[in-house]
C-alpha cells in the first residue's frame, strides 16, 4: 500500500512539474514564434512554400535582413555576379551606369547586372543547354552561342537574339525579352565580332580553314581566303582589321598577321615568339605580347616599326585589356608563378594563378595598384575573359576556376 502511494505522489510531482514548465515560463512578446521544429528546415532544397504547416518559421526581425533596395547600403567595390557558371558576358554603359549581361553554360538563362544596383535580373528563359562558350554583340543585344553535337566533337553554332517583349504582354512571357535563335554553319572553330557589333568574322576546316564575313545572324556568308593553316585564333580589332594569331605552345615558335577584310590581303605583324598569346588595340597599331616556357613575359610591341618595350612583369597577354581612353591597359598578374608550361598548362587548366590587378602606362611603363583579388573576394581568383567598360569605370571577369562571373568598380 505504502509503495502504491509513493507511486502516486511521484506521479504527481513530475505532472505538476511539467504544468509548471509549460505554461509558467517566460511570457511570449509581440512578434516573437515559440515555435521550434519544423519539417521545412530539412527538406533537401531548403523550405518550400507547398508544404502546408499550421506552425509560423521562426524568422529574423525584418529590420535584420539585408535589403538591396536599402540606400544607406554601399555597393561591394567587387562582387560576384553570377551564382552559376558563365559561358560568356558583356559590358556596356547606359548614361553614367555600365550594365552587365550574361549567359549561364548550364541552361543558357540571360541574367543582367548593374553598377548601381545589387538586383540581379532574370532577361530570358530559353534553355540552350550546355553551352562552351557565348559571344556577345557589344551593345548587348544578343549573342553567338557555341555548342557541343553529344557525343561528337562537331561544334553548333546559333545567333540568340534578344527582343524586348511589350508591356502589354509582359506578363504572359514573364521575362522581359523574348529570343529568336538563327542556326549558322556546323563547324565554326574560332569567330569573333566587328566593334560595332555589324559583322561577325569566323572559320571553319575542311582541308584549308575558310574564312568567311557575315551578319550576326549567319546570312550574307562571304569566303573571303582559304589558307593552309588550320588552327588560329581571331580578334576583330577595329573597322577592317583581324589579327589572327597562331594557336600557340610552349614547344614552338609563333607568329601574328593582321588580315584586312576589305582588300583582304594577309600579312606578318609580328616577329616569332615561343608560347606567343597576343591582344592588340583599338587601331591594331599596338599589341600586347607575352612569350611562353617556364615563365610568361610581357611585351608591347610597336607594329608599325616592330619595336618592342619589356613591360618587366610576368602574365600573359590574354589576362590583359586595352583601355578605351589612355594608352594603357589593365591587367591581371599572378601572385606567384606556378611552375609549368605557359600557355599550354593555363589553357588546359592543369595549373592556376591567383591573381591582382594592375593598370599599366604604357607610355612610362608605370604600375599602379588596382584591386588585391584575393583579398577583397576571400577566393582565390585566376582571371580570363577580361572586359572593360566603355568609360573605363568597371571591368568584368571570370574566375577560370570555376567559371563565375565579377565585376570591379575601379576607383581613381
Amino acid at each position: 500500500m505504502t509503495k502504491k502511494i509513493i507511486l502516486i505522489l511521484g506521479i504527481l510531482v513530475i505532472v505538476g512539474i511539467a504544468g509548471f514548465l509549460m505554461l509558467g515560463g517566460e511570457p511570449q512578446t509581440e512578434g516573437e514564434s515559440r515555435v521550434g521544429f519544423s519539417l521545412r528546415n530539412y527538406l533537401p532544397f531548403g523550405s518550400s512554400d507547398n508544404v502546408g504547416s499550421e506552425e509560423e518559421v521562426v524568422k529574423p526581425k525584418e529590420e535584420n535582413l539585408p535589403t538591396i533596395e536599402d540606400p544607406n547600403k554601399p555597393l561591394p567595390r567587387l562582387r560576384k555576379l553570377s551564382k552559376e557558371p558563365v559561358a560568356g558576358a558583356v559590358v556596356f554603359n547606359t548614361g553614367t551606369t555600365s550594365v552587365v549581361r550574361f549567359v549561364e553554360k548550364g541552361t543558357g538563362n540571360v541574367y543582367e547586372a548593374t553598377s548601381d544596383s545589387l538586383a540581379i535580373k532574370r532577361l530570358t528563359n530559353t534553355t540552350i543547354r550546355k553551352i562552351i562558350r557565348a559571344f556577345w554583340i557589344p551593345s548587348g543585344a544578343g549573342f553567338l552561342a557555341q555548342t557541343l553535337i553529344p557525343e561528337s566533337e562537331i561544334i553548333e553554332t546559333n545567333f540568340v537574339k534578344l527582343n524586348k517583349v511589350s508591356t502589354s504582354t509582359l506578363s504572359e512571357n514573364l521575362t522581359p525579352f523574348s529570343t529568336t535563335i538563327s542556326k549558322l554553319p556546323t563547324g565554326i572553330k574560332e569567330l569573333t565580332i566587328k566593334p560595332d557589333g555589324t559583322k561577325i568574322f569566323y572559320y571553319t576546316v575542311s582541308g584549308n580553314s575558310r574564312w568567311f564575313v557575315a551578319n550576326p545572324d549567319g546570312t550574307g556568308a562571304t569566303l573571303l581566303l582559304s589558307h593552309p593553316l588550320t588552327e588560329w585564333l581571331p580578334k576583330w580589332v577595329s573597322p577592317n582589321i583581324v589579327s589572327m594569331q597562331q594557336k600557340s605552345s610552349a614547344q614552338t615558335e609563333n607568329f601574328y598577321y593582321s588580315f584586312d577584310t576589305s582588300s583582304k590581303v594577309l600579312k606578318k605583324t609580328g616577329v616569332g615568339v615561343v608560347g606567343l598569346s597576343a591582344n592588340s588595340n583599338n587601331d591594331g597599331s599596338s599589341t600586347l605580347v607575352s612569350s611562353g616556357g617556364k615563365t610568361p613575359r610581357l611585351f608591347l610591341i610597336n607594329n608599325k616599326n616592330f619595336t618592342s618595350i619589356n613591360a618587366n612583369t610576368n602574365t600573359l597577354a590574354d589576362k590583359c585589356v586595352w583601355s578605351k581612353k589612355e594608352i594603357s591597359v589593365y591587367c591581371a598578374i599572378p601572385n606567384q608563378i606556378p611552375n609549368g608550361a605557359y600557355p599550354d598548362d593555363w589553357y588546359r587548366g592543369t595549373l592556376q594563378t591567383e591573381d591582382f590587378l594592375k593598370k599599366i602606362d604604357l607610355n612610362n611603363i608605370i604600375y599602379y595598384n588596382t584591386a588585391d583579388l584575393s583579398k577583397e573576394s576571400g577566393e582565390k581568383i585566376d582571371v580570363v575573359d577580361i572586359m572593360l567598360s566603355p568609360d573605363d569605370t568597371h571591368l568584368i571577369f571570370r574566375n577560370k576556376t570555376d567559371g563565375f562571373l565579377w565585376l570591379l568598380r575601379i576607383e581613381d
